[in-house]
């Protein structure tokens, strides 16, 4: 996986660690933000995560409880550290004209990192979108796909993928679209130089994380949208 991608997903958890004081060892909550942060440190160092494991198995020892989380939290804030070293910053990821391979792959990473929900919003998304991207995702990702044109062709691609795959995926239009943006986990939101579909194909283009506070109020706009917008 991209360094990049890694340091985004793993700065979003940061920013959202939930209340380790309620912990319980069938908590959803938990449990979900564990298995993301243990995924995103072993893509990153496998050295780092045996520690990470090991912490969060004891989390159900209660006396033990605050010194396991600190250790959780200085292995996750001490990987933040060592990726920004080696990134330096942020940057969002150039794509030049004709480079159409380098962008299906970082994009396809991206999205291969959702561990439960993907919004992907896109006016001119189409029916590539499922064979090159969305047929990798782990089943228990729920997905939903806002789009403007092409909802023909998407409504009869979808039927198929989800006779196929057996999962759940939704698709709706509306004409309030503009940018592309792709939301991962209801943590960290990207935007895209391009449609998808078009990415990289003959112009430049460039995948970038937007900051944690920009991403929540451009969730809630998108939710709005969603919300608006009609089935296909």
């Amino acid at each position: 996986m991209d360094r990049a991608i890694i340091l985004a997903e793993l700065r979003a958890l940061a920013s959202s660690v939930p209340d380790f004081a309620t912990y319980r060892p069938t908590s959803r909550t938990h449990l979900e933000w564990l298995g993301k942060a243990s995924a995103l440190i072993k893509a990153w160092n496998t050295y780092e995560v045996i520690s990470f494991k090991s912490a969060a198995e004891s989390l159900s020892l209660e006396l033990m409880r605050d010194s396991n989380v600190g250790r959780l939290m200085s292995i996750l804030y001490r990987v933040i550290a060592e990726l920004e070293l080696e990134v330096q910053s942020l940057p969002a990821q150039a794509f030049g004209p004709g480079a159409v391979y380098d962008f299906f792959k970082s994009f396809r990473e991206l999205l291969q990192s959702a561990t439960t929900a993907l919004l992907v919003v896109d006016p001119f998304l189409d029916e590539q979108v499922f064979d090159a991207y969305l047929s990798v995702l782990n089943p228990s990702v729920t997905v939903r796909l806002l789009a403007r044109e092409h909802t023909a062709a998407l409504k009869s691609a979808v039927a198929a993928f989800i006779a196929q795959h057996k999962r759940a995926v939704e698709i709706r239009k509306s004409k309030r679209l503009h940018d592309r943006v792709v939301f991962i986990d209801d943590r960290s939101c990207w935007v895209l130089g391009q449609s998808i579909k078009d990415a990289a194909a003959n112009k430049p283009t460039y995948l970038a994380p937007l900051p944690q506070d920009v991403a929540i109020l451009k969730k809630q706009d998108y939710e709005d949208i969603w919300n608006a917008a009609a089935p296909i």
